[in-house]
């Protein structure tokens, strides 16, 4: 979370700064702030958007080259002025992304030494251990160099040093950072898309490098990558909602057409190492709606595979300590590709012999952000879908590869793959019927979802998506799971929710509803024409869902549930596209 740009121009850089922390907001809205160096380090914060930043910045009008910004979801410290980012002392500026875990034990040494702090922050310590090194003598790169072999934890940072206005210093351990040259014009930046604009090739600062950014390029206090793949950055994404809608998340509810068919062909040429066509297991780890993707797909890759997928969220299952089992195959699920905790469970796969695949949205990945897109809304929307498709995909080929599929269910996984694209946008012609829902549900102020199967899964992420974005609790269970404590929540007029499309499943799903509806409970079924008439007579609202198989279901749901969380947010007045305390990308553990 939170993010990180700096740049180095032969002009002042303090209202491209802004610009580029108002397209890495994403990553973190509580406030924003930079740090230009000119004949004195210039600082400008402000306690809320990037946006709030630009007449601040604006009124100032700093004249810096060279220059640090930072947009902050908060970790230590509230939410507060003094802990926004860029932190100084001692004529050192300091944007940090990720946590110090030694940082008490700094603070208390620097403390004794005589220093005071401005903030609860851990990132504070750093301008003050650089600050001291500077002091002792050392140049700004030694100096970032030996700080760095002093923090535990994982970290990006981005230095400015008043005595050196034309150049930034940057390391980083654990957390991403990109590093960005051109003619006469250097950045740096914890995402690709804070470049766009900029006449520069960009590529991944190493784990473990220590580099000054200046006019001249690169140059290193510590150097790990021999050789970097360079690429051109992102064509710009707009800050704003766009192509007519009000909010950023509505828009990119709608683009999951053109997501899905660019996902599908990136897709095309997927080709299937030995380990995996030979596995024996797969053991998906991911989390938030990334696992719950994972969920919905995992019936189909059993059913096309004949072997288990295992679901782990990554936060609990890093730390396991019973090895891989042989012959496995690690799936990692990750929006952004920076998870920290999906990373360390990488790193734990690795580390036992296990393969792993990723299935990601970003910028390197072969089905990366130029098939779903850049995604601005914080809630996974378009990216949830994407990852839904390249899971099931991913099933299909490797039943095909394992010759363990069934030609009948091989031609319905096709067609309802071949059918995605044009389903996630007539499920938009549903969008009245969902406001209907929605006031109910912002008016009781509460929501249960139910399902079977894939239609659990989609539980949970309905249920995600609705305390994401409307801040309502909500609850996402296997329908079969109601009698054994969740129903004791029915109350009368409780709304429930219930993923119900005709197939073998849909019996027993009936009678679950039924009996939460004979407890009070105000029950409405989302299905789709094969299971429409059975609904009918369990539930108190049915909305028929275009699709025409089991497999097809999901992707039409998933348009209905966030159309749902969507329009219950804004009945309630919440902001859609950043909603509080959540940050798109989590790099912290």
């Amino acid at each position: 979370m939170c993010g990180i740009v700096g740049l180095v121009n032969g002009h002042p850089v303090a209202r491209d700064l802004v610009a580029a922390l108002r397209r890495l907001e994403y990553r973190g809205h509580d406030s924003a702030g930079i740090a230009v160096a000119g004949e004195r380090l210039d600082t400008h914060k402000v306690l809320g958007r990037a946006r709030d930043l630009s007449a601040l910045v604006a009124a100032a009008d700093p004249a810096g080259h060279a220059g640090i910004g930072h947009t902050r979801w908060a970790t230590h410290g509230r939410a507060e002025l003094r802990n926004a980012h860029p932190h100084c002392f001692g004529g050192v500026a300091v944007v940090h992304n990720g946590i110090i875990e030694n940082h008490a034990e700094l603070r208390a040494a620097l403390r004794e030494a005589g220093h005071d702090f401005a903030s609860e922050t851990d990132s504070e310590v750093v301008p003050h251990l650089i600050a001291e090194a500077l002091a002792a003598g050392a140049d700004p790169l030694s100096a970032l160099a030996d700080v760095c072999d002093v923090l535990e934890g994982s970290f990006a940072l981005a230095v400015l040093v008043e005595e050196v206005p034309d150049a930034i210093f940057v390391a980083r351990r654990g957390s991403p950072l990109l590093v960005a040259t051109g003619d006469r014009v250097a950045a740096v930046a914890s995402d690709a898309v804070a470049f766009a604009g900029l006449p520069v090739r960009f590529a991944a600062l190493a784990d473990g490098e220590v580099a000054e950014l200046s006019h001249d390029g690169l140059r290193f206090a510590v150097q790990i990558a021999e050789a970097r793949a360079w690429s051109a950055p992102p064509v710009a994404a707009g800050t704003g909602a766009a192509g007519g809608f009000a909010h950023d998340t509505r828009r990119e509810i709608a683009e999951q057409r053109a997501a899905l068919e660019a996902t599908a062909t990136g897709l095309a040429a997927l080709d299937l190492p030995g380990a995996v066509r030979d596995a024996t297991r797969l053991t998906v780890v991911a989390c938030g709606s990334s696992l719950l993707a994972a969920g919905v797909a995992r019936d189909a890759i059993e059913r096309a595979t004949r072997i288990p997928v295992e679901l782990e969220v990554a936060s609990e299952y890093r730390d396991r300590h019973a090895a891989p089992a042989a012959g496995g195959v690690a799936l990692l699920v990750s929006q952004s590709g920076e998870t920290a905790d999906s990373l360390a469970a990488m790193d734990r796969q690795e580390a036992h012999g296990c393969p792993t695949i990723g299935v990601v949205n970003v910028t390197a990945s072969a089905i990366g952000r130029r098939a779903a897109g850049a995604e601005l809304g914080v809630a996974a929307t378009k990216s949830f879908t994407a990852q839904l498709l390249a899971l099931m995909t991913l099933g299909l080929r490797m039943g095909r590869a394992r010759g363990t599929i069934e030609a009948g269910f091989d031609a319905a996984l096709s067609a309802a793959l071949d059918a995605a694209p044009a389903l996630v946008e007539a499920a938009q012609a549903a969008e009245p019927d969902c406001i209907a829902i929605a006031r109910r549900i912002a008016t009781e102020g509460e929501a249960l979802f139910i399902g079977r199967g894939a239609g659990a899964a989609l539980a949970g992420e309905g249920a995600l998506k609705l305390k994401e974005l409307s801040y309502i609790r909500a609850e996402g269970y296997a329908a079969g799971e109601l009698k054994h404590g969740p129903i004791a929540l029915i109350r009368e007029g409780s709304p429930v929710i219930a993923i119900a499309p005709g197939g073998p499943g849909l019996p027993k799903l009936l009678a679950n509803m039924s009996a939460v509806r004979a407890r009070g409970a105000h029950v409405v079924a989302l299905t789709d024409a094969a299971g429409a008439a059975a609904c009918r007579g369990a539930a108190d609202g049915v909305l028929v869902l275009p699709g025409a198989s089991a497999e097809e279901a999901p992707f039409a749901a998933a348009v209905a549930l966030q159309l749902i969380a969507y329009h219950v947010a804004l009945l309630l007045g919440r902001d859609v596209d950043r909603p509080r305390n959540l940050a798109k990308s989590v790099t912290v553990e």
